[in-house]
C-alpha cells in the first residue's frame, strides 16, 4: 500500500510543473497525502470562507445574498483564518455573497488576501466580475458567468454580462477562471459559452445548480438530464476547449452518489464560525443524490489518488501544468 502512494508522489514530480510549483506541491502536500493513506488521520486542505453575505446582484440560483447575520471586522477575520490554518488548510477560497464588497473601516478584501497569502499556499476569490480584482495579490479569480449574454443577464440581472466580459479582458489576463453554476435556464448554452471563452480565460469550472429548499426546484437538472451536456463537455475538453474539470470527475457527475470526502474540506461563515466537511453544514439540507458542487469531487479524486484530478487540482490553485490536450 504504501509503495503505491509513494509512487504516485513520485509521478506527480514528474508531472510538467515549473520546479517552484512542483516544490511547492510536493511540500505541501505530500503530508496530508501521506495522512489520508497511511495515518488514516483526514485533515481539511481546502477550504471556502463566506466573508460577506451582502451582494450587489440578486442570482435566480442563489440562496446567500438574502441571507443576514453577523460580519466579522478585521481581527476576527484575522483569527478565522488561523484557525483555518491550525486546522491543516492549505488552498483558501475568499467567497460571499460578493467578496470584494467586503470592508471593515479602511480595510478591505484586498488587507485579507495580504493576511491570507501568509498563511496559505494558494488563495483565490470568486467573484460576480462586475468590481475590479486586478489589484488583488491573488493565485486565482472565478469569475461567475452562466450563458451568453441574454441567458446570463436572465439569470443574474440586465447588462451584467457586458460589465463581466469586459471585466474578464480588462482585469483577468493570466489568473482567470469562469465558473459556471448549470441549471435548466443555461442547460443547452453552456457548449456556446465554452466555446466563446477560449483564449480569454485559462478554464471553465463547471458545477450544478443545487435546491437548497428541496425539490420541486424549477433550476435543478437531475442526473439522468446531466448526461448529454457532461458528454459534450468531455468531447469540446479533448478538442482542446477550456475545460477545466478532469474527465474522471465529469463521468462521475452522470450519477446520483460520486466519490466525496467532505472531511477534506472546512467552511467559513462570515460570523467566523468553521465547520469542517459537506460544504451544507449549516447551510441547507444535504441530499447527496442532489449535490453539484464538483470541487468536492475532484479533490476527493486526486486524494484517492487519480492523477488526472491530481494534475487538475495543480493547474487550477497552482498554474504551471498542462492538461492531455495541451493546456
Amino acid at each position: 500500500m504504501l509503495w503505491r502512494h509513494g509512487v504516485t508522489i513520485m509521478r506527480l514530480g514528474r508531472t510538467k510543473l515549473d520546479l517552484a510549483t512542483a516544490m511547492t506541491v510536493i511540500e505541501n502536500f505530500t503530508g496530508p497525502f501521506l495522512d489520508y493513506h497511511v495515518r488514516r488521520k483526514v485533515r481539511p486542505v481546502l477550504a471556502g470562507y463566506k466573508i460577506t453575505h451582502r451582494c450587489n446582484l440578486r442570482c435566480l440560483h442563489c440562496p446567500y445574498w438574502n441571507r443576514s447575520g453577523t460580519e466579522a471586522n478585521f481581527e476576527r477575520v484575522l483569527a478565522t483564518l488561523r484557525r483555518m490554518k491550525e486546522l491543516g488548510v492549505r488552498i483558501l477560497i475568499l467567497e460571499g455573497g460578493e467578496p470584494l464588497l467586503w470592508r471593515d473601516g479602511e480595510k478591505t478584501i484586498s488587507h485579507v488576501v495580504d493576511a491570507a497569502r501568509q498563511l496559505f499556499s494558494s488563495v483565490c476569490v470568486t467573484t460576480n466580475g462586475t468590481l475590479p480584482w486586478r489589484n488583488l495579490e491573488l493565485d486565482r479569480v472565478w469569475v461567475s458567468l452562466d450563458g451568453p449574454a441574454v441567458v446570463h443577464d436572465t439569470i443574474r440581472g440586465h447588462d451584467i454580462f457586458d460589465r463581466v466580459w469586459r471585466n474578464l479582458h480588462e482585469e483577468g489576463r493570466g489568473r482567470a477562471f469562469v465558473s459556471t453554476t448549470v441549471n435548466t435556464l443555461n442547460l443547452v448554452s453552456i457548449p456556446e459559452l465554452v466555446v466563446m471563452l477560449r483564449g480569454v480565460v485559462e478554464g471553465v469550472t463547471i458545477q450544478f445548480h443545487y435546491p437548497y429548499q428541496g425539490l420541486p426546484d424549477p433550476l435543478f437538472v437531475s442526473p439522468v438530464e446531466r448526461t448529454p451536456i457532461l458528454d459534450e463537455l468531455i468531447r469540446l475538453k479533448r478538442q482542446g476547449y477550456p475545460v477545466a474539470n478532469s474527465v474522471s470527475s465529469l463521468n462521475e457527475l452522470k450519477q446520483e452518489r460520486w466519490t466525496c470526502e467532505d472531511r477534506l474540506l472546512a467552511n467559513a461563515e462570515p460570523d467566523g464560525s468553521i465547520t469542517q466537511g459537506c460544504y451544507l453544514k449549516n447551510r441547507g439540507a444535504a441530499e447527496c443524490s442532489q449535490c453539484g458542487f464538483t470541487a468536492h469531487n475532484e479533490m476527493s479524486l486526486a486524494f484517492k489518488g487519480r492523477m488526472e484530478a491530481i494534475r487538475t487540482g495543480v493547474r487550477i490553485f497552482f498554474g504551471g501544468v498542462r492538461d492531455s490536450a495541451g493546456r
